[in-house]
């Protein structure tokens, strides 16, 4: 007697599997967000209520980030220029508002295609994540920069901060995913670092939808001149934490700093050729002894 054929359920491909975890990390952090803040409503200290709020209000800030790297749908191209705005005004609240960094974005309109937009958008979030942790800005009103530019038709994303490493860098793996992000694009990831930055310059080609689009970007732009343009995003106050529930994570920062926050500016459109990054990157590396794993 032969046994009856077992039925295996049909594989799921990795879009799916992306999705079920978003889905149940964003289920998780609003649960999260309604404890908190129901406890804050029952607490009757002044400062009780204050610190919970804070805690609430940080939960959303990081809920906020993790809605806008969501896998995205549909086959329509994203303008990554629009796509990484929107992440830097989430990421700012969240990460570097309470630590007095400042992050700036400079960049033109780049079509991408959905997914390969979502992972240059993973790849700088980490490398963000990475400067707002590592690097030491010894008492120095700390700044991030991000310039995202197109030489036909190679892709160009550089990171920097004008904070320094108190070790030498180890890739482990954060950079790990990085760069595994960065070659899944055809391209690759390269950093420097010296006593008072960091730089994390990352490429990759254009694939030939993109170039197509491109162009047609660059041909509309060559036909309707615009004057030079800089927006600025107007700064969100920076919540005003209770002492000790969120530790300074690069040494003293001073009060003028902290006070000033981390006001996000835009730069959308620019013809200045003064490139904002260059006074950082024109620096020679310097490398220290010892090593730090990012």
């Amino acid at each position: 007697m032969t046994s009856p054929a077992v039925a295996h359920p049909p594989d799921l491909d990795e879009r799916t599997l992306v999705r079920e975890l978003t889905h149940r990390i964003n289920n998780q952090l609003a649960s999260a967000i309604n404890v908190v803040t129901a406890a804050a409503v029952r607490a009757e200290h002044p400062e009780t209520k204050v610190a919970l709020g804070n805690v609430a209000e940080l939960l959303q800030e990081q809920a906020n980030v993790h809605r806008v790297l969501a896998i995205p749908e549909g086959d329509t191209l994203v303008d990554a220029a629009q796509y990484l705005r929107r992440l830097c005004l989430a990421i700012t609240p969240s990460q570097l508002e309470p630590i007095g960094v400042r992050l700036s974005f400079q960049a033109d309109a780049l079509p991408l295609e959905p997914e390969r937009c979502w992972r240059l958008g993973m790849a700088v979030h980490e490398l963000v994540t990475n400067s707002a942790r590592h690097a030491c800005f010894d008492g120095r009103a700390g700044e991030i920069k991000i310039k995202l530019s197109l030489a036909h038709p190679v892709v160009s994303c550089i990171i920097v901060d004008n904070g320094s490493l108190a070790t030498r860098l180890k890739p482990a793996r954060g950079l790990g995913l990085v760069r595994d992000l960065i070659k899944s694009l055809g391209g690759r990831l390269e950093y420097g670092f010296g006593p008072e930055y960091s730089s994390f310059p990352l490429v990759f080609v254009l694939t030939e939808r993109e170039r197509r689009a491109n162009r047609a970007v660059a041909s509309r732009r060559a036909r309707t001149p615009r004057r030079q343009t800089i927006r600025s995003i107007p700064n969100k106050t920076a919540t005003a934490h209770p002492a000790g529930t969120l530790p300074h994570l690069h040494g003293p920062t001073s009060a003028s700093n902290a006070s000033e926050g981390a006001r996000l500016v835009g730069a959308a459109r620019t013809t200045e050729k003064a490139d904002v990054l260059a006074p950082l990157l024109a620096r020679p590396r310097f490398k220290v002894k010892g090593e730090m794993e990012c």
